[in-house]
């Protein structure tokens, strides 16, 4: 998985509700939105992808 595939999945499963969230308890700016269950999903995805590290 190289770099331009994660940002991809970042803003693909990125949420607006999120953002707000994630705004309220102090995120900077830039922020994506991604629940953290998806976040554990793309982990597995990189762990995975050995190629990747």
């Amino acid at each position: 998985m190289e770099i331009e595939e994660v940002m991809l999945y970042l803003e693909e499963h990125g949420s607006e509700q999120n953002r707000r969230i994630y705004w309220n308890h102090g995120v900077p700016d830039p922020k994506y939105g991604v629940k953290v269950s998806d976040l554990k999903k793309l982990q597995k995805i990189i762990k995975k992808d050995i190629e990747f590290l």
